[in-house]
């Protein structure tokens, strides 16, 4: 899905949404699938979906429709999720935390908070909440380096192959 535009988002419930994306020259479009808290994926399995879009929807369609989908990566050694679309001052970030309750949340370039499906408190100093900055640095700085955390897949195998464990990696 790298490098493929969104031709739309919809919402299968409160908590879990479809991004279908456009691949020119295919007839079966792809999809995204985010549950909040609990997994994302890809699917060609086409969901029922709500007949009127919620607001949240309505949102990510606003500023996520016909971007690509340039980046995927975690953030850190959290569940925590970066997908980012589009490039310069146009680009968006969705992040999607696995944890707890979940979150998935719609920011700016700079990570400045434009939708959310729940706010939410991280310690006294951070809220999640519109118009705050999303502290990626807070999630990237609970790497733990020594398991291999913050390197791509490459740098990973070529790590965990290297280390004296039970099992190695392979693709």
């Amino acid at each position: 899905l790298l490098g493929q535009r969104i031709a739309n988002i919809y919402d299968i419930n409160d908590k879990t949404y479809l991004m279908k994306f456009a691949i020119p020259g295919e007839s079966e479009k792809p999809f995204l699938l985010l549950e909040s808290g609990i997994r994302f994926h890809q699917t060609v399995f086409r969901r029922d979906k709500s007949e009127i879009p919620s607001p949240f929807t309505m949102k990510l369609r606003k500023y996520l429709r016909t971007k690509r989908l340039e980046d995927i990566r975690q953030l850190g050694g959290d569940r925590v999720i970066d997908l980012t679309f589009g490039s310069g001052e146009v680009t968006n970030h969705i992040i999607l935390e696995l944890y707890a309750n979940g979150n998935i949340i719609l920011t700016d370039m700079n990570y400045e908070i434009l939708a959310l499906l729940r706010s939410h408190q991280f310690d006294n100093d951070v809220s999640i909440k519109i118009g705050e900055v999303y502290p990626v640095t807070m999630t990237i700085n609970n790497t733990d380096e020594s398991i291999g955390f913050n390197m791509n897949i490459d740098e990973f195998i070529t790590w965990a192959n290297n280390k004296d464990i039970e099992h190695s990696v392979y693709i």
